[in-house]
């Protein structure tokens, strides 16, 4: 690729918003295999998923949907083991709790069509703990 070409799709992404970063803890029942979601400026880590790299592929609001790269291994906890491609990270209005819906693909994302859905959120937060969050919260696994 030419390098002006790079250079101008490298200033085209749309980097993360602030209040992304940071440690997330699951809430809900459909994402503890997970545990911790940590999330930085263009990577994030998951169990088994380290430092993995993503893009932004739109912001809307507190709304963000991310591609993960080609090469990541992150996958959910089911059988077979569905690859995350795209994700959609949506904060509450209370600022401390983060909605996540996983897709397997762009396809998947367009349709809305999530593989998982739940709830993380920030552990100094006065929305409460973990457990009686997910015990308020309905989730989904497909």
């Amino acid at each position: 690729m030419h390098p002006l070409i790079a250079l101008a799709l490298m200033s085209t992404a749309q980097p993360a918003p602030a209040w992304l970063a940071g440690d997330w803890e699951p809430y809900s029942n459909a994402f503890q295999g997970l545990r911790m979601l940590s999330i930085g400026k263009d990577t994030l880590s998951w169990k088994g998923c380290r430092d993995a790299h993503y893009d932004v592929v739109s912001v809307d609001g507190d709304s963000v949907t991310i591609r993960l790269a080609k090469d990541s291994k992150c996958v959910l906890d089911d059988t077979p083991p569905t690859r995350m491609d795209t994700v959609r990270l949506t904060l509450r209005d209370n600022h401390c709790d983060l909605g996540v819906s996983i897709y397997a693909s762009p396809d998947a994302a367009n349709k809305n069509e999530p593989s998982a859905e739940g709830l993380y959120g920030k552990q100094k937060c006065s929305s409460g703990p973990a457990a009686q969050a997910a015990a308020n919260l309905s989730t989904t696994t497909r």
